[in-house]
């Protein structure tokens, strides 16, 4: 190899060497990142953590028991956000898994706070007034209340009691007044009562969650009638968890069928819709 090779080849492995260099550490090195944005950007500033209930007042407006999230949402009837309020805890006016939400005619909202063993009461904007209720059996206490619906007309609460079967009644200040039902699958006893609803003369709808059906009494607890079964047929149910009252029907979210449901007052099948998937009008 003569002397200009030589020297050539020391140069090159230099030229290699400064090349290479950059690489390497460029590999070696601990790369970290900082959020800068997020696209497309959402026009609606809230999301929602399954979130199982919802009410109306009467001026049209949405009150969603934004469950996971442990708190409510209020929206316009046009989904338009309006306010909300609440975080995990257990001080006034938080949540641990609210898990029904109700509305009575003078705008008052009505939180089961599930695994606060409490009903909490709100104004509609969400100001804390008052709540009720603790864990234990006796009277006005809980074990993960669930549905909660108002009787507006004669200013009563009444809530799905659900790991104790039963459903309880009270004032709108949280008065005790009565409760009624028991484990079980005869009428008047319940399996995981979910939902409850009042129709416009003081009856009172539950959803029997585990007995698949829906249960009649009157605002005392007397039982009328029951309607459903296991199945996916017309009429029947797979676990339904919540129940409405509304223009003269009853409505029953028919979970594990992915539909709603709807009957007169006396039971009878009128209408159903929905089927699983996520396109519009579908559920999951």
């Amino acid at each position: 190899m003569n002397l200009m090779m030589r020297r050539r080849i020391p140069f090159v492995a230099f030229l290699l060497a400064m090349l290479y260099a950059p690489w390497a550490f460029s590999q070696a090195k601990t790369e970290s990142y900082v959020f800068d944005r997020m696209w497309p950007t959402l026009s609606q500033p809230w999301y929602f953590n399954e979130p199982y209930a919802l009410a109306t007042d009467t001026s049209g407006n949405v009150y969603v028991a934004d469950t996971q999230n442990h708190r409510v949402q209020k929206f316009s009837s046009t989904g338009a956000f309006a306010t909300r309020w609440g975080a995990l805890g257990q001080s006034n006016g938080q949540f641990d898994t609210p898990s029904g939400i109700a509305v009575d005619s003078a705008g008052a909202v009505y939180v089961s706070d599930s695994r606060n063993n409490r009903i909490q009461k709100f104004t509609s904007a969400g100001v804390y007034q008052t709540s009720w209720g603790s864990s234990g059996t006796g009277d006005g206490q809980f074990s993960y209340p669930f549905g909660v619906a108002v009787d507006t007309a004669a200013a009563m609460v009444y809530v799905a009691d659900y790991n104790h079967n039963r459903i309880q009644k009270f004032t709108s200040s949280g008065a005790f007044v009565t409760s009624w039902g028991s484990f079980g699958s005869a009428t008047g006893q319940f399996a995981l009562p979910s939902g409850v609803a009042v129709d416009d003369t003081g009856n009172v709808y539950v959803a029997d969650k585990g007995n698949n059906r829906v249960q009649k009494f009157d605002s005392a607890g007397a039982f009328q009638t029951a309607w459903g079964g296991a199945g996916a047929a017309q009429g029947l149910f797979a676990n339904p968890y919540g129940v409405c009252f509304a223009s003269g029907s009853i409505y029953v979210a028919d979970t594990d069928n992915n539909r709603v449901q709807k009957f007169n007052t006396a039971g009878v099948f009128q209408a159903e819709w929905g089927s699983l998937g996520n396109s519009l009008g579908q559920f999951d």
